[in-house]
């Protein structure tokens, strides 16, 4: 069971409820299983080599050389069955909620693109930590601003997921008061209130070392129908 909380307090997300939304997602503290394991050495080892590749000088005659290895490992790769998004995990190893913290591009721990962000509930807040390598710079030596929006939307959809109401960004503003920098430990914070039946609306900051670098609000919408569940491609919410 998986703890959630709302104004009147915790409650408890059946199994049943992990497997109808992809936004439920339970407080896992290690691997789900040891597919898992391996995924997750194998994400860091290739966060590893993304910031090599970035921050290595490489010389021109070993570049040819260098990309060949790599085009070889990737081919390697996929002679091994294809798992294309997270419906797919979800059905191979073990359920949505057990994919969306594995894989999930901003926030899994198995997806090699994750700057690593971590969340959980202190009384009615949501906090987080992330901490941002030379891969994701943008202004120098400071993260990137489409990656401090990327942590945002991620972190402030798991903290309005934590109210009982799962759902889409409907909307997301963000004033960027400081250049967040890289290679620190950035401290995130959550409150989250309902609009109406369908809507929540977030506020959440971005701290790092008593710094405030940036703030956000955003509105989520709780969906009308199982787009996500069952593939559906319809637009709309």
């Amino acid at each position: 069971m998986a703890q959630c909380f709302n104004s009147g307090g915790y409650y408890s997300m059946s199994s049943d409820d992990l497997l109808s939304s992809p936004f439920f997602v339970e407080d896992i503290q290690g691997p789900h299983s040891e597919y898992w394991v391996g995924r997750r050495k194998v994400a860091a080892a290739m966060r590893e080599l993304i910031e090599a590749a970035t921050i290595t000088d490489i010389p021109n005659e070993d570049a040819n050389e260098l990309s060949e290895t790599l085009l070889n490992l990737a081919a390697n790769l996929r002679r091994c069955p294809q798992l294309k998004g997270v419906l797919a995990y979800a059905k191979a190893h073990g359920n949505l909620a057990v994919a969306n913290h594995e894989i999930l591009c901003v926030g899994g721990e198995s997806h090699p693109m994750s700057p690593g962000l971590k969340h959980w509930v202190d009384g009615n807040v949501v906090r987080g930590r992330v901490s941002f390598n030379w891969s994701y710079e943008g202004p120098p030596q400071h993260t990137h601003g489409g990656w401090v929006a990327a942590v945002f939307d991620h972190f402030m959809g798991m903290a309005h997921m934590r109210f009982g109401k799962p759902g889409m960004t409907g909307g997301l503003t963000i004033k960027y008061l400081k250049p967040t920098p890289l290679e620190k430990v950035i401290d995130l914070s959550a409150t989250a209130e309902p609009i109406d039946a369908r809507k929540t609306r977030v506020s959440a900051s971005m701290i790092c070392e008593g710094v405030t670098t940036a703030t956000a609000e955003a509105t989520f919408i709780q969906p009308r129908h199982m787009i996500f569940t069952e593939g559906n491609h319809e637009v709309g919410v």
